[in-house]
């Protein structure tokens, strides 16, 4: 069973391959290129021979830039290993090493006023401020 849609398969390709090859006409229809025929269409006959030394050249030439690619994707590589990043944009040099930090300064603690403690029995004492002399 295998065997015969195999079979089957490769005669549909080979007759698809063959009917390619054979019907290669093309029309002109105005600035369109087609290959169905128009009013005004002109036949254009594209001739597909290609020779065998035409297919090795063309796959010596694949060849060959294939590797040079390879080639320079390597060198580029190496290229962009060897290099620094670039510093951080500024007119200046590098940047000076880091001073050790300071000590930290102490604090002073918190001067309490004599007067300062609030009357238990009270929630809020609101005062006037005593009024300024004018100078004469």
């Amino acid at each position: 069973m295998k065997h015969a849609l195999v079979v089957a398969a490769f005669a549909a390709l080979a007759g698809l391959i063959g009917n390619a090859a054979s019907a290669a006409t093309i029309y002109r229809c105005g600035h369109e290129y087609t290959d169905v025929a128009c009013a005004d269409g002109q036949p254009l006959v594209v001739a597909s021979a290609v020779s065998a030394e035409q297919r090795a050249d063309a796959r010596e030439v694949a060849r060959r830039e294939k590797a040079l690619a390879a080639e320079m994707a390597r060198d580029r590589r190496a290229d962009e290993a060897t290099r620094k990043p670039a510093l951080a944009g500024s007119l200046s040099g590098l940047p000076a090493a880091a001073a050790a930090p300071a000590p930290a300064a102490r604090k002073h603690p918190k001067k309490h006023r004599k007067n300062a403690t609030p009357d238990e029995a009270r929630d809020f004492v609101a005062t006037v401020p005593k009024a300024r002399k004018a100078a004469s």
